[in-house]
């Protein structure tokens, strides 16, 4: 046995936290030049080492570690990640790799970002924060449906997909919704007589608890996507969940409560204006107010007034959240254990909340040989959403403010009866009894085995699963129907069960190897996917009681619906990487993928991608002449990604089965045609150009990174529209049609302070997107010529243009395509073009942490054009009036009222077809467009750290209390409930505000 201090020979192995190999680590006695590298395994040996010396152990992109080395000759050593940007690890497809190596355009969100937001979608927590990425909810309702855009819009075709890849742990997850009761009009649970319009559809990322994910990483370019093939024409976005670490174990809990509400409400007319311009309609019309105007007749009480914007929509929505998490482990073993509950009430009337439950688990193992490996994780949410089908806030902006009360003295809902026992209103509330019940589950399994075969050689499976599934109903009882329609209305009830299940299987081999300077991954695998979509529904009326109304089998009319679709889906693909001295980085990717979804004819397509980057700041003439760059990278990549986003079945015949009374032949189940078929339906296919430059100034102080994109999507998949005699009104094709997305994206980064006590950093991210039909064939003689004009972005409006009010007559006026001014233009005269897609858009985020207190604030920014609110009412102020409403924005206060008035708004009316057919052509018209540009302080959160001598007094290891708050305040001209939802009057995105504390054990 050596003495301590007499040479050594040493080995050992170098892992990173999770017990993975880090193959190529520096192992070196401190001081000297005596070191080696890890091989394929992370083993090293090390001869003629001092006893007394210190080893210096070091990889790219972890912390380095100093080790005494005593006269010790075995080491394993597992080196934590180092903090740095550059060297921060990005999820790729099949893989990860840093900032710094990367040759592909990527950006990534970490959950130490995600965890500071109180959304209820990890989606949310992206906006602002992601150049290349814009993301709009459609309303505030939570889970509510969000638009999600990687680089631009690329299809055309109505149904075509435009969305991302998503990708949790390996497993594919629906990006399209499952069938929901409550965005189906015609429905029992729709019927006319509620208020409100539906809500629509639900996003499937809101069944997915954002305190699980570890990160989510944005793929755009052809070197990042092409491996996905097919799947990723839109880009990919790939959640990682968060895992256990290496270490004691260590218990988390996270309590979290707070509230939001609506910031801002419409403009709208008063009770003294509202009055006086229904009063003036009915003069400029030269009638008198009839019967049925209960606002001005005398039947409902004109001296009161209400705020019904504050009355159905300025409640306050509930927030609360808690998670809980047990993880750690060995070198050879992790595991994480974690579960949650969400629960989150709504702004309207009413007890109504939408509650979620879930966990999820995480186990690594390494075998004792390292050469198998295991990773197990699945996650389980449960989501009993009961609020409403409806949407309130139409009705809010829009009743008349003397309408009247919601409830009598007693209790009871108000219905305003007149002497004859009818009502004059439909009641808002009435949609209390409209009850709305939506529980859905969502189960993701994942499985990864991987064996070393030889070295560097490892041969890996992957096994996922996913079931989304969903049990809704709908009632509509007689409660909910005005009086004097009860006798007339039958009471009714919808059922729904609908689910998605997909699993996926991907066997894969890889082989690195390494020759001085040279570094060579190969990796080639194959995909075989299946999904399929379930939906079987039921309608019943004519319930005797409402207390049966629950029960199908009670109902004594029946109807049922359904289908089912299958996708299949396989591919094989391959990927090659090579790297000289971590210099000169070049990197091939190739797939080739079979659809179900289309014919024998075109039933494959292969799609590939060649990228490259050269770290220049390596480079002797950089490091001696500009030190003060620390970072030079210049990537470029080339390739195709495809689309097969069209729905199942569209080359085949299709039939719909016909039943019942009065079939042809016997009254017998039949089969009749829904459609024709194309057998020679094509891939849409993507070409994508990427340059991008990324530079390191002051040791990595400020980061700059800068990419130019060019994507090309052709070979358009549209309905071609067909002559009444065909049978049906279109079929789906290809057209020669090509759609360019181009633009710039910029981010820096800049640490500005980095002291013991205090640090601050910045981030700015930066947007420049443009849209353009590249190409159309005969677009003129298509029906398409009135939508979409070549050369310009396929975002287009055409609209009239407007001339103002005649002074004379009180009615818009409009250009003619002739020049000349009317009030009735036609088709031919939408000469106007109107951009709506943003200019431009992004984020500027500053991060301050002094002492024990983090202060984050992000501030959120679109430059854009859109409809403005104040005209979606129009000034026809006898809509609707008996049912009480009528209101209108505060523009029309600018109305022309007599000869030579010069107004923006047309003489107020109640039935005139010359106005009216103004007023249809003004919605149509350039008028509406408007600036719809703002800054919103997207988020805010400060939190504090309790002082290790008080937690030590309790037993903990770490105790945080915060505050955090999302949507606070918006700068914008924008005239409308809120810029992020252009021309709606749905809710608004909530202003939240939580509180919480965070406790580790």
């Amino acid at each position: 046995m050596p003495l301590q201090g007499d040479p050594v020979t040493v080995s050992g192995r170098v892992t990173d936290e999770q017990g993975n190999p880090l193959v190529g680590a520096n192992v070196k006695v401190k001081g000297t030049n005596n070191g080696v590298t890890t091989d394929g395994q992370g083993r090293f040996t090390l001869a003629n080492v001092d006893g007394n010396g210190m080893l210096e152990v070091s990889f790219v992109g972890h912390e380095t570690q100093l080790l005494p080395v005593k006269g010790k000759t075995m080491f394993t050593v597992a080196l934590g990640q180092k903090v740095g940007v550059l060297d921060e690890t990005v999820v790729i497809a099949y893989g990860t790799t840093t900032r710094r190596l990367s040759t592909g355009n990527i950006s990534s969100v970490k959950a130490i970002d995600i965890e500071k937001q109180p959304v209820n979608n990890p989606l949310l927590a992206l906006q602002g924060r992601v150049p290349g990425l814009i993301i709009t909810q459609s309303s505030g309702f939570t889970g509510s449906a969000i638009k999600v855009q990687v680089q631009g819009q690329t299809s055309i075709g109505v149904g075509i997909g435009s969305d991302p890849l998503y990708v949790i742990d390996g497993v594919p997850f629906p990006s399209r919704s499952l069938f929901t009761l409550s965005a189906i009009q015609g429905t029992a649970g729709s019927a006319p007589n509620q208020a409100g319009i539906q809500t629509g559809s639900v996003n499937p990322l809101s069944f997915i608890n954002p305190s699980e994910i570890e990160s989510i990483d944005v793929l755009k370019d052809a070197d990042a996507t092409a491996i996905y093939g097919s799947r990723a024409a839109n880009g990919a976005i790939l959640i990682t969940t968060k895992k256990g670490k290496v270490g004691k174990t260590k218990v988390d809990f996270n309590l979290q409560t707070g509230a939001g509400n609506v910031s801002h409400f419409l403009d709208v007319l008063n009770r003294e204006e509202y009055l006086e311009m229904r009063n003036e309609a009915f003069k400029n019309d030269g009638i008198t107010p009839r019967s049925t105007d209960y606002d001005i007749n005398g039947t409902w009480d004109t001296t009161k007034s209400t705020n019904w914007q504050k009355e159905l929509i300025g409640g306050t929505s509930r927030y609360t959240n808690l998670n809980s998490s047990v993880s750690g482990g060995t070198v050879n073993t992790q595991f994480l254990l974690s579960a949650g509950y969400h629960k989150e009430t709504t702004v309207f009337p009413g007890d109504l909340a939408d509650q979620k439950g879930s966990l999820h688990f995480n186990v690594n193992n390494v075998s004792p040989s390292q050469k198998f490996k295991l990773q197990l994780s699945g996650s389980y949410l449960i989501d009993n959403n009961q609020m409403i089908s409806s949407d309130l806030t139409s009705v809010a902006v829009s009743m008349s403010p003397v309408a009247p009360n919601l409830y009598n003295d007693d209790g009871s809902l108000n219905w305003a009866l007149l002497a004859n026992g009818n009502s004059t209103w439909v009641n808002p509330l009435s949609f209390l009894y409209n009850e709305y019940s939506n529980k859905t589950s969502n189960l993701i399994g994942n499985l990864i085995t991987s064996y070393e075969i030889l070295r560097g050689l490892n041969i890996k499976a992957s096994f996922g699963y996913n079931k989304l599934q969903s049990e809704q109903y709908k009632i509509s009882p007689l409660q909910s129907v005005r009086p004097e329609r009860r006798a007339a209305t039958l009471r009714s009830s919808d059922f729904s069960f609908s689910s998605i299940n997909n699993w996926i299987i991907e066997p894969s081999l890889e082989y690195k190897f390494s020759i001085n300077e040279l570094k060579v991954n190969t990796l080639i695998g194959s995909t075989f996917l299946q999904n399929d979509n379930d939906y079987r529904g039921q309608s019943g009326s004519g319930y005797s009681s409402d207390v049966f109304i629950k029960d199908i089998n009670s109902a004594p009319t029946k109807s049922a619906s359904g289908y089912f679709s299958l996708y299949k889906y396989n591919a094989l693909f391959g990927r090659v990487t090579g790297s000289w001295n971590d210099k000169y980085i070049v990197n091939f990717t190739a797939r080739r993928d079979g659809s179900s979804r289309f014919g024998s004819q075109n039933l494959f397509h292969n799609f590939g991608s060649i990228a490259g980057s050269w770290i220049f700041s390596k480079e002797s003439l950089i490091a001696n002449k500009l030190p003060f760059v620390s970072f030079g990278k210049f990537r470029i990549s080339y390739g195709t990604t495809g689309n097969d986003q069209i729905g199942d079945y569209r080359y085949l015949n299709l039939y719909n089965s016909v039943t019942g009374i009065g079939v042809a032949y016997q009254n017998s189940t039949g089969l009749v045609p829904n459609g024709l078929p194309n057998s020679y339906l094509q891939w849409e296919e993507t070409k994508k150009l990427q340059f991008g430059l990324d530079l390191g100034f002051f040791n990595d102080r400020i980061l700059l990174n800068a990419n130019y994109y060019q994507n090309r999507c052709s070979n358009q998949l549209l309905d071609y529209m067909l002559p009444i005699t065909a049978g049906f009104p279109s079929i789906t094709r290809n057209y020669p049609a090509a759609i360019q997305n181009t633009g710039w994206e910029l981010s820096l980064n800049t640490l500005i302070i980095k002291t013991a006590s205090l640090t601050w950093t910045n981030s700015i991210n930066l947007t420049v997107p443009r849209n353009k039909l590249l190409k159309f064939p005969d677009i003129e003689s298509s029906s398409y010529a009135t939508m979409y004009t070549v050369g310009k972005p396929v975002t287009i409006r055409r609209a009239y243009k407007y001339l103002g009010v005649d002074q004379t007559t009180g009615i818009y006026n409009f250009l003619a395509q002739d020049g000349s001014v009317t009030s009735k233009p036609i088709s031919n005269d939408l000469t106007e073009i109107v951009n709506t897609s943003p200019k431009y858009y992004g984020g500027f985020q500053n991060s301050i942490s002094y002492k024990g207190f983090q202060f984050d604030i992000l501030f959120q920014f679109v430059k854009q054009i859109g409809s403005n609110s104040y005209y979606l009412f129009g000034d026809r102020v006898g809509q609707l009036l008996s049912d009480g409403r009528g209101n209108q924005p505060e523009n029309i206060l600018n109305r022309w009222k007599k000869t030579g008035d010069i107004s923006v708004v047309q003489r107020a009316y109640i039935s005139n077809s010359n106005l009216s057919t103004a007023e249809v052509r003004a919605l149509q018209s350039d008028v509406v467009y408007t600036d719809a540009s703002y800054v919103r302080i997207k988020n805010a959160s400060l939190s504090w750290q309790v002082p290790q001598s008080w937690q030590r007094k309790i037993a903990t290891h770490d105790v945080k209390i915060y505050v955090q708050g999302q949507n606070l305040f918006t700068i914008t001209k924008y005239k409308g409930l809120d810029p992020e939802i252009i021309g709606s009057q749905s809710l608004p995105p909530l202003r939240v505000v939580t509180i919480g504390m965070q406790v580790n054990f």
